[in-house]
C-alpha cells in the first residue's frame, strides 16, 4: 500500500509510462479524452507527469501520428498530502477525484483487508469528513470539476453529507446507480448542507453514527 506503486512507479519507469500515455493519445483522437493520475502525492508529481505526456504529444505530432494532443488532466486526492494541498492541485489540474477507499485507509492507518483492525476503517470518522470538506472547498474556490469514487460514493448514509459538502459527481458501478440516484433525488439540498455542517462539528465517531442511525441502508 506504501510501496512502488501508481504515478511513484509510472514516474520511476518513464519508458512504460510513455508508451501507456502514447497509446491514450493515439486512443482518444477525435474524442474528449481525460487522463486520471492516481496517488498523487505533491504538485511536483502531477507536473512531472503532465510534462512526460505533453512530450508524447509532441512526438506523435512531430510523426504524423493522429492523436489527442490536449486531453484533461486530473489528479486523484486519496493521501494525505493531496489532501493539504488541494487548492494547489486544483489550480495546476483540469479536475480532480477523491479516491475514498484509500484516504480513509491512509488518514486512519487502517488496511481495511486487515481482518484485526478492519472494523477501525471508517467513512464516518471526523476526520475524514472534515479532510472531504477541505477538498470539496479547495476545487470549489478554484472553480476545478471534482468527483468521488470508491465506496462512499455508494454508501446510502453518507450521500446527503456529500452533497451537503458540494459534491455532485459520483464514480461507481452501473448496478449500483438506480439506488444512488434515488437517493440523490430524495435529498432536500438545504436540508443536506445543515445536516453536513452538524456532522462536521461532532468530535467523536460514535456521535456521528449516531446521527446517521443505525440501521439505515448502506449500499
Amino acid at each position: 500500500f506504501l510501496g512502488l506503486r501508481a504515478i511513484r512507479f509510472s514516474l520511476r519507469h518513464r519508458e512504460v509510462f510513455e508508451q501507456q500515455l502514447r497509446a491514450l493519445l493515439r486512443a482518444g483522437e477525435g474524442s474528449a479524452l481525460r487522463i486520471l493520475f492516481p496517488l498523487v502525492s505533491s504538485v511536483d508529481d502531477f507536473v512531472e507527469a503532465r510534462e512526460i505526456l505533453r512530450d508524447c504529444a509532441r512526438d506523435l505530432a512531430a510523426a504524423g501520428v493522429p492523436h489527442q494532443p490536449a486531453p484533461e488532466l486530473g489528479a486523484m486526492v486519496e493521501i494525505p498530502s493531496a489532501v493539504e494541498i488541494a487548492a494547489d492541485l486544483a489550480e495546476e489540474a483540469d479536475f480532480l477525484c477523491i479516491g475514498s477507499n484509500d484516504l480513509v485507509q491512509y488518514i486512519l492507518a487502517v488496511d481495511r483487508t486487515n481482518e484485526h483492525i478492519a472494523d477501525l476503517y471508517c467513512p464516518y470518522h471526523p476526520a475524514v469528513l472534515r479532510a472531504l470538506r477541505r477538498i470539496a472547498d479547495a476545487a470549489a474556490r478554484k472553480d476545478t470539476d471534482l468527483s468521488i469514487c470508491g465506496d462512499m460514493a455508494t454508501d446510502l448514509r453518507l450521500i446527503p453529507f456529500l452533497l451537503g459538502i458540494g459534491l455532485t459527481k459520483f464514480s461507481m458501478d452501473s448496478h449500483r446507480l438506480p439506488k444512488v440516484q434515488q437517493a440523490i433525488a430524495n435529498t432536500d439540498y438545504a436540508e443536506a448542507r445543515r445536516a453536513a455542517e452538524h456532522m462536521l462539528a461532532l468530535k467523536r465517531v460514535s456521535d456521528v453514527a449516531a446521527f446517521l442511525g443505525a440501521g439505515k441502508e448502506e449500499l
